[in-house]
């Protein structure tokens, strides 16, 4: 496989502010030929550990494919969601982009609803509120039926897989097999075919009075037929195993699936861990010690892995195929189109977000 990489137009700055940082967990999709980029969070002032707030967004963007020169629209005083939201779960139907949960200022959501575009309208039309509060789960769709699983609920992490057909959501959301394992910040893809069925890797997992994740390598199948999961592999590059989540993936082909980057917990992991033994620290001398060292490996982050892992699934093996152009885009979500495989936006360090959007076009 060979990839060529292209670049889009950047999101543009919300009108009336003057730059565009970029956002953090938005929705993002298709309908028709409209590329749509929605919500996200990001920090606009200064960087958390400095005292920066989060800023959680309700404008959408479209982009109509191919952009041959032509510009994001925002779509800012005219259509907006129904309330600033991040860290979502999205996938693309005929009918439009079904946009899942997320994380708002208050708190978790279980709100959905479907963006479409008519001519130079957004459209947005409410949906069945998801069985439970979720943020940072995956999801995919396979025709007009769309899948969610895992994700961070009031309660801790989730094994749960739920599917809504978007033909019948007066039929509601339907429970499936439990995961083996709960996961946040995995890649899921759909594959039709003889043995139609999901497929998710890596994530992570944190289980109460845990210090720290741990970043999983697994890579997990459902099959829509049996309805159960069984293990397909780890992640590798080949040779050695690796632990990614937080990246972003899509299914090529029928048959192989493509992993754009992540976090490998290396940095992750000890900023969890300091901030365990903060919460727990007494002594005002040691408290102030431990926040300079979490500020230390916040802003000595040195970005995400930018390894792209192409996993096959008659084979069941994995291998690197190079390496992202530039700073890895974790937090986001891929979207496949006729014209490539678009990364947009997303978080390239902690804190910091970008604007750019990239697409990878695989041969």
């Amino acid at each position: 496989m060979n990839i060529e990489w292209k670049a889009l137009p950047g999101l543009p700055p919300p009108a009336p502010e003057e730059t565009q940082p970029g956002v953090a967990g938005p929705f993002a999709g298709i309908h028709g030929n409209a590329l749509i980029i929605a919500g996200g969070a990001n920090f606009k002032d200064t960087l958390p550990w400095n005292g920066g707030k989060k800023y959680y967004h309700d404008d959408i963007y479209t982009l109509h494919l191919p952009a041959n020169g032509g510009t994001w629209k925002s779509c800012r005083g005219i259509t907006s969601l129904p309330c600033p939201v991040a860290y979502g779960a999205s996938a693309s139907v005929d009918a439009g982009l079904i946009c899942m949960g997320g994380e708002t200022e208050t708190g978790l959501t279980d709100k959905t609803y479907m963006i479409s575009v008519a001519g130079d309208r957004m459209i947005i039309t409410p949906g069945p509120s998801l069985p439970v509060p979720l943020s940072s789960a995956a999801s995919a769709a396979l025709g007009s039926k769309v899948y969610i699983a895992g994700g961070l609920t009031p309660d801790g992490a989730s094994r749960a897989l739920f599917c809504i057909d978007t033909e019948n959501l007066a039929a509601g959301w339907h429970k499936l097999a439990d995961m083996p394992t709960p996961l946040i910040n995995s890649v899921m893809v759909a594959f039709g075919g003889k043995e139609p069925g999901l497929w998710l890797a890596g994530g992570r997992t944190r289980s109460e009075g845990d210090d720290v994740s741990a970043i999983r390598s697994e890579i997990i199948s459902y099959s829509l037929k049996n309805d159960t999961w069984r293990l397909e592999g780890k992640l590798n590059d080949g040779k050695d195993t690796l632990a990614l989540a937080a990246g972003t993936g899509a299914a090529v082909n029928d048959r192989f699936i493509a992993l754009f980057g992540g976090n490998d917990g290396a940095v992750f992991n000890r900023v969890e861990k300091i901030l365990s033994v903060m919460a727990r620290e007494s002594d005002p001398a040691m408290l102030a010690e431990q926040k300079k060292e979490y500020i230390s490996l916040q802003e000595s982050h040195p970005g995400f892995s930018r390894d792209i892992i192409i996993f096959d699934t008659e084979t069941g093996k994995c291998h690197k195929a190079g390496e992202i152009p530039g700073p890895a885009q974790v937090t986001t979500t891929s979207v496949s189109t006729p014209y490539g495989i678009v990364i947009p936006s997303g978080e390239i360090r902690p804190g910091v977000r970008t604007p750019e959007v990239r697409v990878a076009v695989i041969k």
